[in-house]
């Protein structure tokens, strides 16, 4: 009795190991750690290259901040922007990144299945999605916007940040019908998202992204249930002889 007891908290022991591990990798701030030397965009910066290539980067001091809501309704789609939020509400609904291929890999076995456009952000243990969030405005407003989950648990936990630069974009039209009543609730126009996450830094990095939190929760899965099974094994200690 006392063996089976054992081997069902050993088991459990695995299971929990591996719930942290994902909670550990997944919360990992890599896209910030790996970027924090990155040099902040200037105007000028954005008169002389390519704007969109600026998308998601730092925001310099002089890049227009959007303070209210008439300022973001002015806003186009080719106004190169940034802003000071000072709160922030999860919608818990996303869209698929743009560099995330609409369909899995094909293996020998399993046709390749296509990822949904829009998903619940319960289900993206990957990074696939931008959750859409309603950002609160200096005068009290509010907007839908999407950025980095760094950014985004940064303002969820109370911090005073600069969003990277982003622009006013299109809201999935498969999101709306989801994240209509909250939007309705903080009088968020739906016409426009505003956008700050860096796509062609996370295409050329998505790889290396991945294999970092595979090996944290690798680690994390062995050290941690390893130092569960000894505690147990300990406790419960059952004899061969037994």
């Amino acid at each position: 009795m006392k063996k089976k007891l054992v081997k069902v908290l050993e088991f459990a022991a695995v299971i929990a190991a591996l719930a942290l591990a994902v909670f550990i990798a997944t919360r990992l701030n890599i896209e910030s750690m790996l970027r924090k030397n990155e040099e902040p965009v200037t105007s000028s910066m954005l008169a002389e290259g390519l704007p969109e290539d600026y998308i998601g980067k730092p925001a310099g001091a002089d890049i227009p901040r959007i303070t209210n809501a008439e300022d973001w309704k002015n806003a186009w789609a080719t106004s190169y922007v940034t802003i000071e939020p000072i709160g922030i509400i999860p919608t818990g609904i996303g869209s698929r990144h743009p560099w995330v291929d609409a369909y899995t890999t094909r293996t020998r076995r399993r046709a390749s299945r296509k990822r949904p456009d829009v998903s619940s952000m319960s289900f993206d243990i990957f990074d696939e999605y931008g959750e859409y969030h309603i950002l609160q405005l200096p005068d009290q407003s509010y907007i839908l916007a999407q950025m980095s989950k760094d950014d985004a648990r940064r303002l969820e936990a109370g911090k005073k940040i600069t969003l990277p630069v982003g622009r006013k974009w299109g809201v999935h039209a498969q999101a709306l019908p989801q994240i209509s009543k909250l939007c309705e609730k903080y009088n968020v126009d739906t016409e426009g998202v505003f956008y700050c996450i860096n796509d062609s830094w996370n295409e050329g990095h998505q790889l290396i992204v991945l294999i970092i939190r595979l090996a944290v929760g690798f680690v994390v899965t062995i050290v941690f249930g390893a130092i569960l099974i000894t505690i147990i094994d300990k406790i419960f200690k059952v004899k061969d002889s037994e």
